[in-house]
């Protein structure tokens, strides 16, 4: 497939994404408050819808959120609505990063930008009047692969150590073919998870732990805040998520996993099967986290 051809059939993908909408009459309804602010990045600069409650303390956390969307689909309302909620429970400023889509940008521009993006609010945190020793980051499925990879890249740098990483239903390897994995019956069929992959990364580079974090080495992983990983059991990514787990818990990492069993991919953001249950289970995580001051980096 040409790169012509990629993005002619990306465009078509996006256009059928309807899944999980919200109402225009549900987005009116929120008490947070949203504008959309240019944040610069080594490469030009990234769209951040920033999200703030109506009441926020000064000095309390951020959480800054990476959505999903396989790499190819932009941020959606359903997303909007998912941030506003947490910003208005948490009294917290949340960032949720509109970061730039394959096949027209591949691997590894949405790297870079997603760790420019947590590193510019580390580096203003004072002019955000945020306690950037607070700084949570959250990711759904592609957006979930993003948070894991600004944490690694965080521990080899040594810029800012996150205080929490909440990672949902993500692709880990996108280097082994959808049909060899282990498959669950009913879930998106193999040659679609094959296009997504192929779209974000080709094969000389999907092998790379910064497209594929299930191949990052110990070293890459031993400096991760605390962890909650998030599967759906219905889900063929259940799977690499819970070995990417065991690899962080091999390296010293704090980490809470669970799947949950009956749900879909996509389900907490969609608002579908078990998502009130694993909403709770993130909120609790996101309250602990808010609480606990993380080991600063080392810069020397």
């Amino acid at each position: 497939m040409t790169r012509d051809e990629m993005i002619a059939r990306a465009v078509q993908m996006r256009s059928r994404d309807l899944f999980g909408q919200v109402t225009e009459e549900e987005l009116a309804g929120l008490e947070a408050l949203q504008k959309e602010i240019e944040i610069p990045v080594s490469n030009g600069s990234v769209p951040v819808y920033e999200i703030t409650p109506k009441t926020r303390p000064l000095g309390r956390g951020m959480l800054i959120n990476f959505h999903g969307g396989g790499f190819i689909k932009g941020r959606q309302g359903k997303d909007r609505l998912f941030c506003s909620k947490l910003a208005e429970k948490f009294g917290i400023i949340i960032w949720d990063v509109d970061y730039s889509l394959a096949p027209e940008h591949p691997f590894p521009k949405a790297v870079h930008e997603a760790y420019d993006v947590v590193k510019y609010a580390y580096d203003h945190g004072e002019e955000l009047g945020i306690d950037r020793e607070k700084i949570i980051l959250m990711g759904h499925s592609a957006g979930g692969n993003l948070a894991v990879t600004v944490c690694m890249r965080a521990g080899e740098t040594r810029d800012f150590r996150p205080a929490g990483l909440v990672a949902e239903y993500f692709p880990a390897d996108l280097s082994t073919d959808p049909a060899e994995k282990k498959r669950v019956e009913g879930d998106m069929p193999a040659q679609v998870a094959k296009a997504y992959n192929t779209f974000y990364c080709d094969g000389e580079t999907a092998g790379n732990p910064y497209a594929s974090p299930l191949f990052a080495a110990k070293e890459q992983l031993k400096s991760f805040p605390h962890t909650l990983i998030i599967s759906a059991g219905l889900d063929s990514l259940c799977y690499e998520d819970e070995e990417f787990a065991a690899k962080l818990i091999q390296a010293g990492v704090t980490v809470t996993a669970r799947r949950f069993e009956n749900s879909r991919h996509g389900f907490t953001v969609n608002r579908t099967d078990e998502w009130e249950d694993a909403l709770g289970l993130t909120e609790d995580f996101i309250q602990r986290n808010l609480t606990i001051t993380p080991a600063k980096a080392d810069t020397e």
